[in-house]
C-alpha cells in the first residue's frame, strides 16, 4: 500500500476525508441479521472483525480507530 501524509495509507486519508465531510452519518456502520451491527470494508480500509451487540459499541469502535487515523496523521504515533 501506498503510505501518504505521515504513515497513513491513501485509502486511509480517503476515509478521514469522507468523515470530515459528512460526520457521524458516513460511518461504515450497518445493522445485519438478529439486530446485530459490524463496522464494514470502506474506502478499501478493512473493518473490524467484530459483530457487536449494539450500534453504540459498533460506532464507539469506529470513532477509537477514527482517533488513531487523525493521531497518525497528525504525527503522534
Amino acid at each position: 500500500m501506498e503510505r501518504l501524509f505521515r504513515g497513513i495509507t491513501k485509502n486511509e486519508n480517503d476515509l478521514l476525508g469522507h468523515i470530515s465531510r459528512w460526520g457521524a452519518d458516513a460511518y461504515p456502520i450497518k445493522k445485519v441479521g438478529n439486530g446485530k451491527w459490524i463496522w464494514f470494508e470502506f474506502f478499501g480500509v478493512k473493518g473490524a472483525p467484530t459483530v457487536y451487540k449494539t450500534k453504540r459499541e459498533a460506532v464507539t469502535a469506529f470513532e477509537d480507530f477514527h482517533q488513531i487515523l487523525l493521531d497518525a496523521y497528525a504525527g503522534r504515533i
